[in-house]
């Protein structure tokens, strides 16, 4: 009876909201004992989860204070007379309700793809052609920074079975971050090569890299390798883990892992048309 009344305790303090709240683990094989573990696993997640979501809430609220300041400062300057109402005024709020706009779509589009209520159209896809309209997007971008962009393909690939657009927003979320991290007169190379049943696309940059004990954190929401990064300029921190989102979705895996020759590599598969 004492340690069944020991469950009862417990599960009451977590239903007041503490959820550090464990339960001396049992030796033996008998169900009370599982019973005990299995509590204590649930409390745990509940914890994790808990302070994710806090830690969510803190990082949105961080990233839309600075657009929103810079936006009230200077429409407030406009109001109060200090700067003229022209186009070079406005110019600047105007980005930073962009900024705004970019930052809840892709919040929306995350949570979409983690509730698993996002809809994919799964067709045959030729990823070749695809990589290199998305390269050629990316080139003036990369024009501006001296970096080089660079398609190789390698071997027999076979046909894709996944949704274009969505591959497209991959392709794009990853050169994208490889362009921020990636230092002028650099090349930055996009490796296709066929992998189990399906292909493996490869991006690896000539940047700083990451810090080893931080490459698994770096498809988490809100992650920036360098913490000083301002949004403009290294972005919002969600473009990897949206990828990693999509990647997921349509049957495929992704990663990362330092380049032995510096920089960062971050891989992504997706499956072959099915037979």
């Amino acid at each position: 009876v004492n340690p069944i009344a020991e469950v009862i305790s417990a599960a009451e303090r977590v239903s007041r909201g503490d959820l550090t709240t464990r339960i001396a683990t049992k030796k033996g094989n008998d169900d009370l004992s599982a019973l005990v573990n299995h509590f204590n696993d649930m409390t745990e997640a509940l914890e994790k989860n808990d302070i994710e979501r806090r830690q969510l809430l803190a990082d949105i609220a961080h990233e839309l204070r600075t657009p929103l300041a810079v936006l009230r400062g200077r429409l407030e300057g406009i109001v109060d007379g200090i700067y003229p109402v022209n186009d070079v005024s406005i110019a600047p709020a105007l980005e930073e309700t962009y900024l705004l706009e970019r930052l809840v779509e892709d919040l929306r589009l995350l949570t979409l793809a983690e509730t698993r209520k996002l809809h994919f159209e799964l067709r045959e896809l030729d990823i070749t052609r695809l990589i290199e309209k998305v390269v050629n997007v990316f080139e003036p971008q990369a024009a501006e920074k001296q970096i080089n962009l660079k398609s190789e393909f390698s071997g027999d690939l076979p046909k894709t079975w996944a949704d274009p657009q969505r591959v497209e927003q991959i392709i794009g979320n990853i050169i994208d971050n490889a362009l921020n991290y990636s230092h002028e007169n650099s090349t930055i190379r996009i490796i296709t090569e066929p992998f189990v049943k399906g292909v493996r696309v490869s991006v690896i940059d000539q940047g700083n890299g990451v810090p080893n004990e931080e490459v698994d954190k770096i498809f988490d929401r809100f992650y920036r390798s360098e913490k000083s990064r301002a949004r403009a300029s290294g972005g919002a921190g969600l473009g990897l883990a949206i990828v990693k989102q999509l990647v997921e979705g349509q049957g495929g895996s992704v990663g990362a892992e330092n380049h032995p020759d510096g920089g960062l590599c971050v891989w992504f598969t997706l499956p072959e048309k099915p037979e």
